[in-house]
């Protein structure tokens, strides 16, 4: 649930190596003026740079050093090998929490994080939310004008809107989709998967439309392309991704209601050599202007709502963000704890049934 697809995995040895010729930390490379931050590389982690990582730098007077991640295997071997090279990370929520469980963790100090701004339900005590993204339905103009699918009970619906659809490969966020489409309000989504019942209720109602998807896209950029191309008539995908298409000129439109919110978060490893600089860095980053200066190169959201306050963003640009508070309350923030320990009997689940 990364912003970035990660398609390479290396392998413990070559991770540990990495880490350490990349930005040459190791345990007894501590310095005082500097802290090493890991994020997803390529255009996002461009985007973070000048936007945050840049001017966070010239803030504290301490060089922020780069390198690259490719999730949480990552930080579990650089613990184990005792080399711990990073400082922070981003990761995603799953892993944030699953490394939090496991005792990887450095806590979070908040005499020098300030939380003002960020929603309740981010701040934990080994990490903290740090961006987030959306899935939504967006669907062809062309096809269905103003009146396209608005909810999921639409995208559910072959006689009304009926067409080719597309859905994200994976199981996260389809049992959540297939419970809004049967009528299961956000607040109770994850109560109700909390159950049997409720989890035969959600692969029932999906086992229904499975049949009718086109295609079960694997990443971001596939997703684009399809709706770019008209090759779907509507998609569930990530927002930014949509604004993309809408960028190109593309006449597509999407709605946030029922959109499934995501996000990223920051941590710091358990054995961090610039533990004090990393909750600088951490502070810095999730500043109002930082948030905003991040929101206006790229469609993501915010955690700090300060940030449509800074002025940085004008109010056109405002209202397209996930976590603008006109959108926010629309959308389903997903829980990682429901996937936590029976992903991957979830996942063979869903890969049957989408196989079928």
């Amino acid at each position: 649930m990364s912003l970035l697809n990660v398609t390479s995995r290396r392998s413990f040895c070559a991770v540990v190596t990495s880490v350490i010729l990349s930005t040459g930390a190791s345990l007894s490379a501590q310095a005082s003026d500097e802290v090493v931050f890991a994020s997803w590389g390529g255009s996002f982690q461009d985007a973070l740079r000048s936007s945050m990582l840049a001017p966070a730098s010239k803030a504290l007077g301490i060089k922020v050093k780069e390198d690259t991640t490719n999730g949480i295997q990552d930080v579990r071997a650089q613990i184990t090998a005792g080399a711990v090279a990073w400082d922070v990370t981003e990761q995603d929520l799953p892993s944030c929490e699953t490394l939090s469980r496991e005792g990887s963790l450095e806590p979070i100090d908040y005499s020098i994080v300030d939380t003002t701004g960020i929603p309740k339900e981010l701040i934990h005590k080994n990490y903290i939310g740090f961006i987030n993204f959306t899935k939504v339905i967006a669907y062809q103009k062309d096809k269905f004008g103003d009146n396209g699918p608005k909810s999921w009970a639409d995208f559910f619906d072959l006689e009304k809107f009926p067409g080719k659809r597309s859905m994200h490969g994976k199981v996260n966020y389809n049992l959540e989709a297939a419970l809004m489409a049967d009528g299961v309000p956000l607040r109770d989504v994850y109560k109700v998967l909390a159950t049997d019942e409720g989890q035969k209720r959600a692969w029932s109602k999906l086992a229904k439309i499975a049949p009718h998807v086109t295609v079960w896209y694997r990443g971001g950029s596939q997703s684009a392309q399809l709706l770019r191309d008209g090759e779907v008539d509507m998609i569930h995908m990530g927002h930014n991704r949509v604004e993309s298409v809408l960028g190109s000129g593309k006449d597509v439109s999407y709605t946030f209601d029922g959109g499934t919110m995501d996000i990223d978060c920051l941590l710091v490893p358990k054995g961090a050599p610039n533990k004090a600089n990393a909750m600088k860095l951490i502070n810095e980053i999730l500043s109002a202007k930082a948030q905003a200066r991040l929101a206006k190169t790229m469609p993501l959201g915010p955690v700090n709502a300060g940030a449509f306050d800074t002025g940085i963003l004008s109010k056109a640009e405002a209202v397209k963000i996930n976590t603008h508070p006109q959108n926010y309350g629309k959308q389903l923030l997903v829980d990682p704890n429901f996937y936590i320990g029976q992903l991957g009997e979830l996942t063979e689940q869903f890969d049957t049934l989408i196989q079928q």
